[in-house]
């Protein structure tokens, strides 16, 4: 048994902090009907790829935030739409929209007017700023919040200034978090017997994501400098350093890690002198000892440093390309990415990432149900309400599937 079998989710989302919170219940065995407009579907399926991956409605982002799903295009503004939510909702557990603060309402499956059909239900919105507040009707996409949270002024070089995260990290972070507070509310049901409401918050998610910074800031005023690959630690022995033939990241924390650094790298001298005989020293005199260190990592190889340093007990890896992380035989040996079969339209099997954790009493996901055409799912969902053979031509012929 899975976590979540038997649990039925009404999945209102599109783009990535919505349907990777979504997901991560699907892939734990929850029955997710993720609910699409009309033909096209959603917005992401066509965009952050190529025209032809496009045309198809499966772009790569689509695909990995959306396994196991069962699609249902409706038009959520007609009234037929409006009907066959609230049947579907007669066994629903678990609401996830991410509307514009208000649309919800508009269309008639806000948690209030779903409640009332559905008193037990747990009801997430997630939205930029959040569904009340002086900026809860700014748009909001990760890039915006990044901005707006400060979380730019934490990234980048002295030299060229603040750059925003090259990954969604803001959305992937929210829905991880929305998924956190759904499976508290789920919880919390079993308890009580008690629906609730959640309001999940990009701009709050951001805020976590900094609180270590933020909190140096709210209790010292620290406003830390941009440093680039360099630690906050303000080590020497701690950042990223060329080598013969690439680079290397060395994190070092201790003093005993630090002298662990200089000694595998040939330079136990600089023990006995007065600028790097101790951690403050070392912090003091930064930059003359990256300089030293600098020097002395350009002497070997990137394999010989992995070996020295690991050898010396220091965390230290090579900087890799996202191949050379697909093919670690350790992300083999965690089985976190799965076999999502082969869509129509592609040449070869997908491999995605699934549950980023193992649970001890189901092992590894091994597989997973790939993401489908816009509304692939509509007319066996309609089966399962009780609808007719007529009645669910008549409705597959106005939304599509």
């Amino acid at each position: 048994m899975r976590a979540y079998d038997g649990v039925k989710v009404l999945d209102f989302t599109q783009v990535l902090a919505g349907p990777i919170c979504t997901q991560m219940f699907s892939l734990l065995g929850a029955d997710v009907v993720k609910i699409e407009a009309p033909r096209k579907g959603d917005q992401l399926r066509s965009t952050l790829t190529d025209p032809e991956m496009a045309a198809k409605l499966l772009s790569p982002a689509f695909l990995t935030a959306n396994l196991g799903k069962r699609s249902l295009a409706i038009d959520l503004k007609s009234e037929a739409g409006r009907k066959v939510i609230y049947k579907l909702l007669e066994d629903a557990d678990v609401v996830v929209e991410n509307f514009s603060p208000g649309v919800a309402k508009k269309l008639g499956i806000d948690y209030d007017s779903l409640k009332k059909r559905k008193p037990d239900l747990v009801y997430c919105s997630i939205s930029g700023y959040g569904q009340e507040g002086p900026r809860s009707n700014d748009k909001a996409y990760d890039s915006a919040i990044q901005a707006a949270s400060g979380l730019f002024t934490l990234n980048g070089h002295e030299e060229t200034g603040p750059t925003r995260i090259g990954i969604m990290v803001i959305d992937m972070f929210t829905g991880v978090n929305a998924a956190f507070a759904v499976a508290s509310a789920l919880h919390r049901r079993l308890a009580t017997g008690e629906g609730q409401y959640l309001d999940v918050a990009m701009y709050d998610s951001a805020m976590l994501l900094a609180a270590s910074q933020m909190a140096d800031f709210m209790v010292r005023g620290n406003i830390p400098p941009l440093l680039g690959n360099h630690s906050p630690t303000r080590q020497p022995t701690s950042g990223c350093f060329e080598t013969k033939d690439g680079q290397v990241l060395l994190a070092t924390i201790t003093s005993v890690q630090n002298e662990a650094v200089l000694k595998a790298a040939g330079l136990a001298h600089l023990l006995d002198d007065p600028l790097y005989a101790t951690l403050e020293a070392r912090i003091e005199n930064f930059d003359s000892g990256f300089e030293l260190l600098s020097k002395a990592m350009k002497t070997k190889s990137t394999d010989e440093w992995l070996q020295i340093m690991n050898k010396a007990g220091i965390a230290v890896q090579s900087i890799r390309t996202l191949h050379e992380s697909t093919v670690d035989p350790q992300l083999a040996y965690r089985g976190i990415m799965v076999d999502a079969g082969k869509l129509h339209g592609f040449d070869q099997a997908l491999k995605l990432v699934g549950v980023p954790f193992i649970a001890n009493a189901d092992g590894p996901l091994q597989q997973a149900e790939p993401p489908q055409k816009v509304g692939q799912h509509t007319a066996e969902v309609l089966a399962e309400l009780g609808c007719s053979k007529a009645e669910i031509n008549e409705f597959v012929a106005i939304n599509g599937g």
